[in-house]
């Protein structure tokens, strides 16, 4: 089975929001699977920033991984933004 590279774009629930400590939350709740390679904190807009990750997993449906990131506080939306074998 191959692997493949997805960057993941982390919307916080608000300005608010320590987004190092988030980044830090997604990095322990990652799966055994799921190789964190890169997290960059983005401005957005107004203030609002979001969290950009790549992960190189094995290829399979990202759908519990998504789902992992979504159930951390303070995460109001997750969204693959590019998935490519590698």
């Amino acid at each position: 089975m191959g692997k493949v590279g997805l960057r993941i774009r982390v919307m916080p629930s608000g300005i608010e929001v320590d987004m190092e400590k988030l980044k830090e939350e997604i990095t322990k709740t990652l799966p055994d699977y799921a190789q964190l390679v890169n997290a960059e904190i983005k401005p957005v807009a107004f203030g609002l920033k979001a969290l950009i990750l790549q992960v190189i997993m094995p290829d399979q449906s990202p759908d519990e991984l998504i789902e992992k990131i979504k159930s951390i506080e303070n995460v109001e939306n997750v969204e693959v933004e590019d998935l490519s074998l590698i």
